[in-house]
């Protein structure tokens, strides 16, 4: 009776193991139906503070298990239609307290004539100052951006220019010779130009390479492969276990 009762259990422990299992790979897959309700009512309360003006309709969403996001469809009613149709933008969710990802309103309105031109500006005179104190620094990349008609078209790059998000910036340098203690010393360096410039920024990135034969003395011409990576964001401060080395 005894065997009987304890093959039993295990029986069930093992149904509800499988249970559990077959639930998770679901919810990895598909969502699950609280986390589906909430990102539906973080984009609908996103959309009425946003975009008050327009009539927006929500499509249907789907979930994206790739990038662990729900996806959505939103179309403007009453909006001038493109040959008969509605425009619609895609929007993204997620995140364990849900939180718009991507807006596909303010993607399709940004000016990228403008931007182009001020990240390029932005880069120019990063990397002018960031070599001064890390002679390594061979690219910089100034990722912005700007909503239509939020500057003047004749906007000139300064760092007191009023942009509605921190900028994104991504340094590549030359890995010879470097240890995981040195690139942290580049990244606090790095970090102290941005603060003292008085730049808003969110995060950045180091690329610390091993440059390949064709890189010239700026590194353009070619980059060879990554040897470290850091990472930090504004206020934050990296050390040498903060940085990863990367293998072929």
């Amino acid at each position: 009776m005894k065997t009987h009762k304890k093959r039993k259990g295990m029986y069930i422990a093992l149904l509800v193991l499988l249970g559990l299992l077959v639930g998770s790979l679901y919810n990895s897959l598909n969502g699950n139906p609280l986390s589906k309700w909430l990102a539906g009512r973080e984009l609908q309360q996103f959309l009425a503070e946003h975009y008050p003006e327009k009539r927006l309709r929500i499509e249907k969403g789907f979930y994206n298990f790739k990038f662990k996001n729900y996806e959505y469809r939103v179309k403007e009613i009453g909006a001038e239609a493109d040959k008969g149709e509605l425009p619609e933008y895609e929007f993204s969710v997620g995140g364990w307290i849900p939180q718009v990802k991507v807006d596909g309103i303010r993607s399709a309105n940004l000016d990228m004539v403008l931007m182009e031109r001020l990240s390029g500006e932005a880069e120019a005179e990063l990397q002018a100052a960031f070599a001064r104190r890390v002679p390594a620094v061979r690219e910089v990349t100034v990722q912005l951006e700007v909503v239509k008609g939020q500057l003047a078209e004749n906007a000139a790059w300064t760092p007191s220019l009023k942009l509605d998000e921190p900028l994104y910036i991504h340094v590549v340098t030359d890995a010879a010779g470097a240890s995981k203690q040195q690139i942290a010393e580049a990244a606090g360096e790095i970090a102290a130009v941005l603060d003292a410039g008085g730049y808003d920024y969110g995060h950045v990135t180091i690329n610390a390479n091993v440059m390949d034969d064709k890189a010239g003395k700026d590194g353009k011409d070619g980059y060879g492969y990554v040897k470290y990576v850091a990472r930090f964001d504004k206020g934050g401060k990296v050390s040498a276990k903060d940085v990863e080395e990367v293998t072929k």
